[in-house]
């Protein structure tokens, strides 16, 4: 069995995090096109928008978990604190509502940022820790 690094089980728990949030982007489309039909303009605006924002993040934590694998390899603390930063974004968009699949894919791309993360924090401490 092939091991795992720290960057490969960042890369598939990024894209799995990418489309938990835009499963849950769906939802709350499905979500906001029954409210529209039921008369309720507000909730329908609202689940709308809150669709339309975890699309695009959905989108860019699969756009950023797939160029820390291959693009950025060199640059891995980029692709981190980028899926970190969108992981709080989704979670601020739904400021833990009852979007489950989104919810899931926040914490999968959090997870995904802290694990690419962890090879540039060890070389850095590594540097620190040599006198001289």
């Amino acid at each position: 069995m092939e091991t795992f690094t720290e960057r490969t089980l960042g890369h598939l728990f990024g894209l799995i995090g990418g489309a938990l949030i835009m499963v849950g982007g769906a939802v709350a489309a499905a979500f906001g096109v029954a409210d529209a039909i039921l008369g309720h303009l507000f909730g329908a605006m609202n689940a709308l928008g809150e669709s339309t924002v975890l699309l695009v993040v959905g989108g860019l934590v699969l756009l950023f978990a797939y160029l820390g694998e291959h693009e950025w390899s060199a640059r891995p603390v980029v692709s981190g604190v980028l899926l970190v930063i969108l992981a709080v974004v989704s979670w601020g968009v739904l400021s833990l509502g009852m979007n489950v699949p989104a919810l899931l894919g926040g914490i999968f791309a959090l997870l995904a940022g802290a694990l690419y993360l962890i090879e540039p924090t060890a070389r850095a401490a590594r540097m620190f820790a040599t006198p001289g």
